[in-house]
């Protein structure tokens, strides 16, 4: 279905130079490209600027979807385009596409597909196809609405026009989530963001299909066998999440509808996650190791969404502190420890500073105490170092070292009465 471009939307397109645009379509001719069309964010984000007179961040991405080959079309347009700096940045030779950068604007080149998924989560198996039978593999019906260049013609076989109007999410299919469980993520990133609401039906096939996670495999089960939408493509989402959007709003919308199941029941049931994630980030901490941290099998969990070998170890280690300061018999042994005490104990562990971080984002019954470890006590020394005691006198050795220990005690019991506000 082709219908004309909304008044003003010309001016929208002025965000494109103009020279760019028109150098892309030359040199689709020159590439034997049979159609090409502007599609995504770029697009969808400028019909909502002219359809609502309201402001919202502008791309600086394009992308394309065209009939013909994304690699012939993006090696022309490199030859083509001799007066600004073109580099090819990225093929894809099983999902058709090329990401190239002209000057600084990055632009994503698709050949039109169809993709088909033969088992839920998994990645999908891809043919060719039309541009309008490409719109029907996207998310939203928002996100299936192309710009035809040559003809300056909207294509919007799935009434994206109408639900932008409406401030409306639809999925465009009825197994949408079921194909690719990371468009939950999508849901709540483009709900809070760009304030559209969730229609009823699609909350409906979210909270349908979740009933019958986990589809299979089970986030308790081998994490390396988890199916990509699952592991690696969540753990993109999450990113984006926590980089580009309103993560806590994202994050309360995707309890709400039940969807942090994907990762397990306990970060789902977790009524304090947004809490745990804010000390993370106040501490230094990558917001998706706070995110997944203190439950039963972080770790597991850690190694299915691939965060670095760094982050897990640092995960499993944290689970240990918190089970070793955890115990009743512990517990009764510390009432009346102070600064010297802790710090003997938690420096004799060896325990990551950030393993520490982690554990006391799960906030176990000594969390002020590692708190106060971590962001002071630790960083405490005696006033005199060991060259200031050998030259007064002092012999290398083990009575020097018991003279700094000495000496850095003298300086913890002048601040263990004081706190460091969290």
């Amino acid at each position: 279905m082709k219908v004309p471009v909304p008044k003003g939307f010309d001016n929208e397109l002025l965000n494109i130079p103009k020279d760019l645009l028109n150098e892309l379509i030359s040199a689709s001719d020159q590439a034997q490209i049979k159609r090409i069309a502007l599609v995504g964010g770029f697009l969808r984000d400028a019909i909502i600027r002219v359809t609502h007179a309201e402001y919202t961040n502008k791309s600086e991405d394009i992308d394309l979807v065209i009939e013909g080959s994304e690699r012939k079309l993006a090696e022309t347009i490199s030859q083509y385009i001799n007066n600004k700096l073109v580099v090819i940045n990225r093929i894809n030779l099983s999902y058709m596409t090329v990401e190239l950068k002209v000057e600084n604007m990055r632009i994503d080149i698709a050949r039109a597909r169809l993709e088909d998924y033969p088992n839920p989560a998994e990645n999908p198996i891809v043919e060719n196809s039309s541009i309008e039978e490409d719109l029907f593999r996207r998310d939203f019906t928002i996100n299936s609405i192309a710009l035809d260049l040559r003809t300056n013609q909207l294509i919007d076989p799935y009434k994206g026009m109408d639900a932008i109007k409406n401030r409306r999410l639809d999925f465009i299919k009825e197994r949408s989530v079921e194909e690719d469980p990371t468009r939950i993520i999508r849901a709540a990133r483009y709900s809070t963001r760009l304030n559209f609401k969730l229609s009823s039906k699609s909350i409906n096939q979210i909270q349908t299909t979740l009933k019958l996670w986990p589809w299979g495999w089970s986030p308790y089960t081998a994490p390396e066998l988890a199916p990509p939408a699952l592991a690696t493509r969540l753990k993109m989402e999450l990113e984006l999440v926590f980089k580009k959007e309103k993560w806590a709003a994202c994050i309360d919308v995707l309890q709400k509808w039940g969807a942090l199941i994907l990762l397990n029941d306990e970060i789902q049931n977790d009524q304090f996650l947004a809490r745990k994630i804010v000390w993370g980030l106040r501490l230094g901490l990558n917001p998706i190791t706070c995110l997944i941290a203190g439950t039963s099998n972080s770790y597991c969990l850690a190694k299915r969404l691939q965060l670095p070998e760094r982050e897990q170890n640092l995960l499993k280690e944290s689970l240990s502190i918190i089970d070793n300061y955890s115990s009743k018999e512990f517990l009764r042994k510390v009432e009346s420890w102070g600064a010297i005490q802790w710090c003997e104990e938690i420096e004799s562990s060896h325990w990551h500073p950030d393993s520490i971080a982690i554990a006391i984002c799960s906030r176990p019954t000594v969390w002020k105490q590692l708190f106060r470890w971590w962001g002071r006590w630790r960083f405490i020394q005696s006033k005199q170092t060991a060259r200031d005691l050998m030259e007064s006198g002092w012999e290398a050795g083990p009575k020097l070292g018991l003279e700094l220990k000495r000496l850095r005690n003298l300086e913890l019991k002048k601040i263990e009465s004081k706190t460091i506000p969290f």
